[in-house]
């Protein structure tokens, strides 16, 4: 027999307390009518901070103006606002005419803040504790979820929200005995001071061109570091400075791409179409609103085309970088500080030397072998996401399922978390990057902030 609960509050239990979690805290104290008890599982000592935000290395820039990161649609300009409230701004170093790059984090100082002033405001009637550690285990019991910790401790809930998002990338190729002791190779280039023993004089190379990179080349050049720097990737497609900011553009006309070719023609046609003055980038943005409805009429076929063949270049045009990291990595190239190259890593040992010996394949034929005194790996997050093991679990005893590209969760568009036979989970939620697959884009800071507020009603009242 369930002897039938007492406490008026609604339990609310969410794993990951990063920029999507405390975010989601936020507006769930917000949005709620009544008692809310929340229960926040984040390993780091302070919630809202994440991978993204949790750096304190001043060069690591927002690569979005902070009056484009207000994390609610009634209130403009006060990311920018508290900023100038901190004494953070003005700082001539952090703007230019498209707006301030403050470092991340500053950001994630006023997330954390914004989170400790709502829950504040609303202390009569909402409770909130942080536990630094992880969930291990997500199952309905009992009428209720039940979370288990890696602590051990068993915590009941009524919603539970994932929110966890990237993990430490992966390694990208197979390592010789040696190379993780060697103290040359830096796997997670997050870690406290990951870049500490790299010598102001060694010769670099850094895995991956992407947004990872440009911070390490970055704090690479801010720490005195004068040696050479090696970039490669498959592609060596760097990502791209901001141009005009707009997002009302009509990209889409009514069309419905039925292929992964028909979305790539609609983009360029309009960006051959749209004003010079704007250029690709707002056509790029105005994208953005309608892509979980151009992602979700897609065949599953061609999401994973999408995936394999357009994603990189889509990235790159997507996740820009700002003004301030575009100029060092151009004054690094222009000195010959740093080269990009195309090739993919296919093997790192330990040459007779001690130094690394990476193997690059320029084409499946063509393989060089080059020594460098440290290796970076900047390939981006793990996305084999069913490594994560409370992933594994879900999937595992039939709660979760993956998208259709295997890039997360499957989610519905309330978010709500899909089992193997499309059913949606009652008062279990996905948010976040783990829900990309599910539509089409969902790892920038302001994405992710809207569907919050477009879901955490849905959340709070759980319908089914």
């Amino acid at each position: 027999m369930i002897t039938p609960r007492t406490d008026p509050f609604l339990r609310l239990a969410i794993v990951g307390g990063g920029f999507t979690g405390a975010v989601l805290a936020i507006h769930a104290i917000r949005a709620s009518g009544g008692p809310l008890d929340i229960v926040v599982l984040e390993p780091r000592a302070e919630l809202g901070r994440g991978v993204a935000y949790s750096t304190q290395d001043r060069s690591h820039r927002i690569n979005v103006p902070s009056d484009r990161l207000d994390i609610g649609t009634n209130e403009p300009g006060a990311v920018t606002a508290w900023l100038h409230a901190q004494g953070i701004l003005p700082d001539a170093a952090s703007e230019d005419a498209t707006g301030a790059y403050v470092p991340r984090a500053d950001y994630g100082a006023y997330i954390g803040d914004t989170l400790a002033r709502t829950l504040a405001a609303a202390a009569d009637r909402v409770r909130l504790r942080h536990l630094r550690t992880t969930a291990t285990e997500v199952r309905m019991a009992g009428g209720a979820w039940v979370i288990v910790t890696g602590s051990g401790e068993r915590i009941m809930a009524d919603r539970v929200a994932l929110c966890f998002g990237h993990a430490v990338p992966a390694l990208p190729c197979p390592i010789a005995a040696g190379v993780a002791q060697s103290g040359r190779l830096v796997a997670d280039p997050w870690a406290t001071d990951a870049l500490a023993g790299i010598d102001p004089d060694a010769s670099v190379l850094v895995v991956g061109t992407g947004l990872t990179m440009a911070d390490v080349v970055t704090s690479l050049g801010a720490g005195g570091h004068r040696g050479p720097i090696t970039a490669v990737s498959r592609r060596g497609l760097l990502p791209k400075t901001h141009g005009v900011f707009k997002m009302d553009l009509d990209v889409v006309g009514g069309q419905r791409p039925a292929t992964a070719l028909d979305l790539l023609r609609l983009v360029r046609t309009r960006i051959a179409a749209v004003d010079p003055a704007l250029g690709w980038h707002a056509v790029v943005d105005s994208l953005r609103p309608a892509l979980p409805d151009l992602w979700g009429s897609l065949p599953p076929d061609e999401k994973r085309r999408v995936v394999r063949r357009l994603l990189p270049f889509w990235e790159v045009h997507r996740f820009r970088i700002a003004p301030q990291i575009e100029a060092a990595l151009s004054r690094a190239r222009t000195e010959g500080r740093l080269t990009v190259e195309r090739a993919a890593i296919t093997g790192l040992a330990l040459g007779p030397d001690g130094r690394l010996e990476a193997e690059l394949g320029r084409s499946r034929s063509e393989t060089e072998r080059r020594r460098f005194d440290a290796v970076v790996l900047c390939t981006g997050p793990e996305r084999e996401v069913a490594r994560n093991p409370l992933v594994a679990a879900l999937l595992a005893d039939g709660t979760a399922s993956l998208d259709a590209v295997g890039l997360g969760l499957a989610v519905d568009r309330r978010s709500r978390v899909l089992d193997p036979s499309g059913e949606a989970q009652a008062g279990l939620y996905a948010f976040g990057p783990m829900t990309r697959g599910s539509f089409g884009e969902m790892t920038g800071a302001p994405d992710i902030a809207q569907h919050i507020v477009n879901a955490v009603g849905g959340l709070l009242a759980g319908q089914a």
